[in-house]
């Protein structure tokens, strides 16, 4: 039984028809072409129409379903499946119980897998899908991983020479205190390069040997909602990519883009909260046909610089983490709730 057309069929009109007007998001995948039919933004529809429309656009996503619904809304869908919660009980935590009754619901009797069902966190009071990890990462002591003890730094005297070579200088570089970036936005990135041997060139060739791109990803701990604690690592902004040319060519930049992101090693970075920050982990990840297909999904440009500039960059929204791995090798593959 699909989840998401039980759930439609158990709600309450007025929430159904709010729920086909919504406007398909600028990342989705029907935004971009990859779902057949998106979603009509119609304030008119009845409700079968209205039904059917929700049905069709969150048919295989009851994250994004649930996602979608107000307090209220969850509510209300809580009673109507006869979920027991208490009351006062928030939003995200009906989005858990109410993701909980779906997940049985298509499994019935079964019993399935996390590859086959994959349990969401919740980040931000919603639910997030943690895609498997696709790449190289170092071994965690817990999950989710904690920040490592300070070490010191022991940058190589020569770029390294292997890519074993590069991951070593990656292990080393885990815990070592970055200092106070300053006012210059990109010093974090620079002195994590050069822990690992490499000096930034400036060229749209990936930085180390012309064969890996080395980024720098920002991450903090939810702060959690309601009863539940938080504890998963979340993505905090965008990495920026590459800068675009005077033109603003954009085919041109993504193309630079996916050149440059066909090997890269992300380097995991978290602040301290007193004007310091630390590398807590990394995550070397090849580009693949799916990959390719995230980072065109997810590259987007935008001002870069300081206020009134006219230059722009090409930046990598934070949800393609998620779906590449990279979340996963910080929060822990097939993590349970706590």
């Amino acid at each position: 039984m699909n989840a998401v057309e039980y759930m439609a069929r158990q709600l309450a009109p007025e929430a159904v028809r709010r729920l086909a007007s919504l406007a398909v998001p600028r990342f989705a995948p029907a935004q971009l072409g990859e779902s057949a039919r998106p979603s009509p933004r119609l304030h008119a529809l009845d409700t079968v129409a209205a039904r059917a429309c929700v049905i069709d656009r969150w048919g295989g996503d009851l994250c994004g379903l649930l996602n979608a619904m107000s307090r209220g809304e969850l509510g209300a869908l809580a009673r109507e499946l006869g979920v027991d919660h208490a009351p006062a009980l928030r939003a995200a935590e009906l989005r858990s119980l109410l993701w909980e009754a779906g997940a049985r619901l298509e499994r019935g009797d079964g019993d399935v897998g996390e590859a086959v069902q994959p349990r969401p966190i919740v980040l931000g009071g919603h639910l997030v899908v943690q895609a498997a990890p696709r790449g190289l990462y170092p071994q965690a002591p817990a999950w989710p991983r904690p920040i490592p003890p300070s070490v010191t730094a022991t940058a190589p005297e020569d770029e390294p020479e292997t890519l074993d070579d590069l991951l070593a200088a990656a292990d080393r570089a885990l815990g070592v205190r970055l200092g106070r970036r300053g006012r210059d936005k990109g010093a974090w990135g620079l002195r994590a390069a050069a822990l690992l041997g490499i000096v930034e060139r400036g060229h749209d060739e990936p930085d180390w040997r012309g064969d890996v791109e080395v980024k720098t990803v920002p991450v903090a701990v939810d702060s959690g909602t309601g009863h539940r604690p938080g504890g998963w690592w979340r993505v905090v902004e965008d990495p920026a990519i590459a800068m675009l040319g005077p033109a603003h060519d954009g085919a041109r930049g993504d193309g630079v883009a996916l050149a440059k992101l066909q090997r890269t090693l992300w380097l995991v970075r978290a602040d301290l909260g007193d004007g310091d920050a630390t590398i807590i982990s990394w995550y070397l990840l090849e580009s693949t046909p799916d990959v390719a297909r995230l980072v065109r999904r997810y590259l987007h440009d935008r001002p870069k610089g300081p206020a009134g500039t006219d230059q722009r960059g090409l930046y990598l929204h934070k949800r393609f983490f998620a779906e590449a791995g990279l979340l996963a090798t910080l929060n822990g593959p097939g993590v349970k709730h706590p």
